[in-house]
């Protein structure tokens, strides 16, 4: 093979390339222009439902998160200071607070944590906190 016809199998080889590049290219446009979509058709749903929930359409529920992310429900000094004093614990993890609040609402719960998320915290801590628990010698009991 001459040094001209190696030259050339190389140049094949890049518009090859260059041509599978172009097609991803047109590929990863395709799947931007979806996703614009997709973003646009969210967002306009989110105004809307906005709107129905600023005009009383949907009530926006106790089940958002934000609702039970605060510190002003009358059960919060009992849960803080059981965290701290019972369970040696200076502050909540992620979701925890909003669950025990929650709970401590009446309200049913399912969470999904990960291993190791503080799952735990989020159904002894008020079990501890509620009417008709004490404790007696580190164990809790039911009265």
């Amino acid at each position: 093979m001459t040094a001209v016809e190696v030259l050339e199998d190389e140049l094949l080889s890049i518009e090859n390339e260059l041509q599978a590049v172009e097609m991803q290219i047109q590929e990863l446009l395709d799947k931007q222009q979806e996703l614009i979509q997709k973003k646009m058709t969210l967002k306009k749903l989110i105004k809307q439902s906005s709107g129905e929930s600023a005009a009383g359409g949907s009530k926006e529920t106790e089940t958002s998160v934000e609702a039970w992310n605060k510190t002003d429900f009358p059960w919060y000094e009992k849960i803080k200071t059981a965290l701290q004093n019972k369970f040696k614990l200076q502050k909540f993890r992620s979701l925890q607070l909003e669950t025990v609040n929650a709970t401590m609402a009446g309200k049913d719960i399912f969470l999904v944590m990960p291993t190791g998320g503080g799952k735990s915290l989020c159904y002894q801590l008020p079990a501890v906190c509620s009417d008709g628990m004490y404790e007696e010698e580190g164990l809790y009991i039911n009265n």
